[in-house]
């Protein structure tokens, strides 16, 4: 006897959180409706091909030619089904590897051609040749720029598919058997979660990989001799920093999100991703680029962090205008403003000059909105939205950084000595 099917399914609504991402102006009013309804449709499931695998040619060839052509009018349906429809492509997906369905486990199971197709991609993905990942997770490392002689450094990477492809990308141009001469450092906090990605990158294969379980934000710095033997910094060319978030971009797959959310919950991680995204920045080589990601749509997590980073290395990092990559993927700009709730107070905002006292610590600057928000370019940064092209939520943006940079603490004895010197030289 199986029972699986007579619980009842869980209400996709949350109030609190309805009513918080209309404040922010996450979409015009005119799309609101659009919005929640996508965001209440299951997610479709997507993979991408390896673009290092010795038959990528062929098995897109067979997606296109083969399983494009997927008819199975002859099955009953039940009414609540949706039109089966066959693979399609992912259009913003460089090269035509990036595919999406949206076939559900009953319509594979009651149909013997659906079935072999299915067993087809699990086939398939045993032997790395593809990865299941959502198409909004692929976007952060589409933006890195990776070459196969970086040094790339994956700094929240479990369970792997992120890492997956920065690994291709430095296999890229290497040949079959060519052996990089970068390197992919993929970290995680969680040990467990650590045994999950070794196991999921066994498909790959790649000499190019190290493994380490860290904190992100306690990411301990390498030293290396340069050609005169002094000691100097191993930094890296790329850095990823797709940070631990409430994860409420993931609702369509993660249903549970309806039920939990609360704006607590982003106040709570807050301090952590800047923490995570100041060490992205010390840890990269100048010239270099860090990606910063989330699964949330929340500007606490995103913008507020972004702003504040910016601020912190004003003189050596910049946001870079991402607008012509991926030219069919639709982004919304970043937000210039947003507004601030109370933890407990259900209709209780705040601007920076409201906090009381007593609750600095609970409310720090570096959530709010600066003044100069235009100044930092935020539009700059990408939020994709549910309702766009049929994805889950995320945000991202690239970092650039210019110039090596120095501690705050020493940035103010830099300061202080011009000072001086101006001083006297005026005098």
């Amino acid at each position: 006897f199986d029972d699986r099917n007579s619980w009842p399914e869980l209400e996709k609504q949350n109030k609190s959180m309805e009513d918080y991402y209309k404040v922010q102006n996450i979409v015009p009013e005119s799309e609101w409706e659009d919005f929640l309804k996508a965001c209440r449709d299951t997610l479709p499931t997507t993979f991408r091909i390896s673009p290092v695998c010795t038959f990528a040619d062929e098995i897109r060839e067979q997606l296109k030619s083969r399983f494009t052509d997927l008819h199975v009018e002859d099955v009953e349906m039940d009414e609540d089904d949706e039109r089966l429809q066959p693979p399609k492509l992912i259009p913003w997906y460089p090269q035509e590897l990036a595919w999406q369905m949206s076939i559900s486990k009953k319509a594979i199971k009651r149909t013997a051609v659906l079935e072999r197709f299915h067993k087809y991609l699990i086939a398939e993905t045993e032997t790395g040749n593809l990865t299941r990942q959502e198409a909004v997770s692929m976007i952060p490392p589409l933006l890195m720029d990776v070459k196969p002689h970086h040094r790339v450094l994956d700094m929240c990477a479990a369970p792997g598919s992120k890492t997956s492809q920065l690994l291709e990308f430095v296999h890229a141009q290497c040949g079959a058997n060519g052996v990089p001469k970068g390197i992919v450092i993929a970290n995680d906090a969680d040990l467990d979660r650590c045994s999950m990605l070794i196991h999921q990158m066994k498909r790959i294969n790649s000499p190019s990989l190290l493994v380490m379980n860290h904190e992100a934000q306690k990411i301990p710095m390498l030293w290396a001799k340069s050609e005169d033997g002094k000691k100097v910094p191993l930094r890296y060319d790329r850095v990823l920093a797709d940070v631990p978030c409430t994860g409420d971009g993931t609702m369509r797959k993660n249903v549970d999100v309806w039920r939990k959310w609360t704006p607590a919950q982003a106040m709570g991680l807050h301090k952590t991703q800047l923490q995570i995204c100041t060490r992205a920045v010390e840890l990269c080589e100048a010239g270099g680029i860090v990606v910063y990601s989330t699964c949330s749509m929340n500007p606490i997590e995103n913008e507020a962090v972004v702003s504040a980073v910016l601020k912190r290395f004003k003189n050596c990092l910049e946001l870079e205008d991402v607008s012509h990559e991926l030219p069919e993927l639709k982004r919304r700009p970043g937000l210039l403003t947003w507004k601030v709730k109370d933890r407990k107070e259900e209709n209780k905002w705040y601007n920076l000059e409201d906090v009381p006292p007593n609750l600095k610590s609970v409310f720090p600057e570096s959530m709010f909105p600066p003044a100069d928000a235009a100044d930092l370019h935020l539009e700059r940064c990408m939020r994709v939205l549910p309702h766009d092209q049929n994805t889950g939520a995320f945000f991202i943006c690239k970092l650039r950084k210019t110039a090596d940079h120095m501690a705050p603490s020493k940035q103010k004895e830099v300061e202080s000595v011009s000072v001086s010197e101006d001083t006297k030289t005026t005098g």
